[in-house]
């Protein structure tokens, strides 16, 4: 690894950083959801035929598997109480949960982008 990759990983991480901690950290981490994108992009990393290194493969998997925790998300949103009673206290939060894994796939990916 160049050292170029190295300042532009670490600027990445800082900017990161520092966007979730200008609007509120705890809001955007939910452990559940980085696992179901981490162990979805690894298994993808590992299964994926191609010519692409093993860090793209897990960065592209990463993005799948986000989208695919999302829409398992939408489905258990519109199945719950809260969405049945029109609570919009619990919909909005369970959205913004939701929403989560397709932002941790799409950090991910980009962070392989810059680390290949």
């Amino acid at each position: 690894m160049n050292a170029t990759k190295i300042v532009c990983a670490v600027v990445y991480v800082l900017m990161i950083a520092a966007t979730l901690i200008t609007v509120g950290v705890s809001q955007y981490i939910d452990l559940n959801s980085l696992i179901v994108v981490i162990v979805i992009g690894a298994l993808f990393a590992a299964a994926a035929k191609g010519e692409e290194s093993l860090v793209q493969k897990f960065g592209n998997g990463a993005v799948r598997a986000g989208w695919l925790g999302s829409i398992i998300g939408i489905i258990a949103v519109f199945g719950s109480d809260g969405f049945a009673s029109a609570d919009m206290s619990k919909i909005g939060m369970a959205l913004a949960v939701v929403s989560l894994t397709v932002f941790y796939g799409y950090t991910l990916k980009l962070a392989a982008m810059i680390l290949d």
